[in-house]
């Protein structure tokens, strides 16, 4: 079986040029790529393949929301989480740009005669129902078809997806995380809802109480569930291991800094300073003040085994 290629990462549209290949393209931020803008970029790899051209995403480093709007919402992926995401779904070229006021005040037509087709040789791109684009957003699906018969390349509209009447985006996992409703996000997202971070130096109460928690210093601006006890899976150097995870400020202890404290259950190694992905499963319950630490300690435990059972119900 032929090995699948790896995926190339460029920062400019313009380094396209010298592979001298003509390319099927989809546009967008597509955070979380959830199973909307999967479906959506799996059509542009079967147009590219269809059509002998090269796949091409071309997606942003930056919100563009924060230049055009001054907002900056919570991301649901890192660069690398995303990349990998991307090439699993067969894409051969990456193309990350930085999203600024020059980039966004780039007339629509000149988008699609410049970007498109001088650099990147598009012969067809792929875009869900409400792509926007150019200037303003003045640019649309119609604006998109009329170019692309001035610029000789082909205009692929996607149906939206939607679950329970509502239109699948990145918005709506953003809710669904930030309510707690991790389960919800993971039918969307296709995978479990997960967050990528470095273990750092927290109060060691876990360890004092016989729970020795890794507390996760976040390395991006990720969408934080809402407080409360989770169980998850945490992957360490490709290893899957169960765990539960408190999101919350300890309460008990009258913390006001919010802090993400992960217990791996079976587990005893050292791993601070490791950089971790931590998954979001199922949410056990809200986050509780204890009177004593008795009862937290009873509590604890009360969590690590239903989390473990919930994890084993997901497995079987």
């Amino acid at each position: 079986m032929k090995a699948k290629a790896k995926m190339r990462v460029l920062s400019k549209t313009t380094e396209f040029q010298k592979y001298d290949r003509s390319s099927c393209v989809t546009i967008g931020v597509f955070d979380g790529v959830h199973l909307g803008h999967r479906s959506i970029i799996s059509r542009c790899v079967r147009e590219a393949q269809k059509r002998d051209s090269a796949s091409v995403v071309l997606t942003f480093e930056n919100s563009p929301r924060a230049i055009v709007k001054g907002q900056t919402p919570c991301f649901l992926t890192d660069r690398q989480k995303k990349l990998e995401l991307l090439e699993d779904l067969g894409v051969e070229f990456t193309i990350v740009l930085k999203f600024d006021r020059k980039f966004a005040s780039l007339e629509p037509e000149n988008f699609c005669s410049q970007i498109l087709k001088r650099d990147l040789n598009c012969v067809a791109v792929c875009v869900g129902e409400n792509f926007h684009f150019g200037r303003g957003g003045k640019g649309n699906t119609d604006l998109l078809k009329k170019e692309g018969e001035r610029n000789g390349f082909d205009v692929i509209v996607v149906p939206l997806l939607s679950s329970d009447g509502n239109i699948v985006s990145s918005t709506l996992v953003r809710e669904m995380i930030m309510k707690g409703k991790t389960k919800e996000a993971a039918n969307i997202l296709g995978r479990p809802y997960s967050m990528i971070g470095k273990v750092i130096k927290g109060h060691a109460r876990g360890k004092k109480l016989g729970f020795p928690t890794a507390n996760i210093g976040l390395e991006r601006h990720f969408c934080i569930p809402k407080d409360g006890v989770y169980a998850g899976i945490t992957i360490r150097k490709g290893r899957r291991i169960p765990c539960a995870i408190n999101v919350g400020t300890n309460p008990t202890f009258g913390d006001e800094e919010l802090s993400v404290e992960v217990y791996l259950l079976d587990f005893d190694e050292n791993i601070y300073g490791e950089t971790l992905e931590v998954e979001f499963h199922s949410r056990l319950r809200d986050e509780i003040s204890f009177l004593s630490e008795r009862e937290l300690i009873e509590q604890m435990e009360k969590d690590a085994k239903r989390a473990r059972e919930m994890l084993m119900e997901e497995q079987a």
